[in-house]
């Protein structure tokens, strides 16, 4: 072989490991970026679980149905405390979705800008903005719901607390009004945590199809 045919030879071998270096590490992405939004996902679902854990037993104090204030009390104080962890967990796990999707994103750029074909090329950057516009509509639904449970889990926490400082039957039907404004919210609240999870379930199948 000479010193030609040698020269093309590497440069042919260097793209072509090129290319597939780009398309293994474009496989990798995916699969991390994939894993974060099921996770964020999963978050969301538990704080929504343990926020109407929470919200439950809560309703079961002030209805003055209770047998046993101090017992169910200290379960509620308990119910609280996971329900706050797990709403801060859901709000965290959001950002490390944000920094994945970024590194997902790049990749496939990478990977497109070495298609030769120019029209197939505009071809995959057209279906990467649409996706990167699908899942900036996960994001913001996913984060929406993790942030409109914080305040709705101060709020209950609130009630809580003053229930806590006088544990009577009398105590507990002061808070009805306030109970029922609380439940009310709550109703608004998980239904724009399905429509989020419902999103993000969708954009995850259109990857894994991909």
């Amino acid at each position: 072989m000479n010193a030609k045919k040698t020269i093309v030879f590497v440069v042919v071998s260097l793209v072509t490991a090129s290319r597939v270096l780009a398309q293994t590490e474009g496989i990798k992405e995916a699969n991390k970026f994939i894993k974060t939004i099921d996770s964020t996902s999963q978050a969301v679902t538990d704080a929504r679980a343990k926020t109407k854990t929470a919200l439950d037993a809560y309703n079961a104090l002030i209805k003055g149905d209770s047998t046993d204030m101090k017992g169910d009390y200290k379960k509620l104080v308990k119910a609280e405390k996971d329900m706050n962890n797990q709403v801060a967990n859901a709000r965290k796990t959001a950002g490390d979705m944000d920094k994945q999707a970024a590194a997902y994103f790049a990749a496939r750029s990478t990977a497109i800008d070495q298609i030769a074909d120019a029209s197939m090329r505009d071809q995959a950057k057209s279906r990467l903005d649409q996706s990167k516009q699908s899942f900036d509509k996960v994001k913001s639904s996913l984060k929406g719901a993790g942030d409109a449970l914080s305040p709705f889990a101060k709020d209950l926490s609130d009630q809580i607390t003053y229930l806590g400082q006088e544990l009577t039957p009398a105590a507990a039907a002061s808070l009805k009004p306030q109970g029922e404004e609380l439940k009310k919210k709550s109703e608004t609240l998980f239904a724009q945590t399905d429509a989020a999870l419902t999103n993000a379930t969708n954009y995850v199948n259109t990857l894994k199809a991909g």
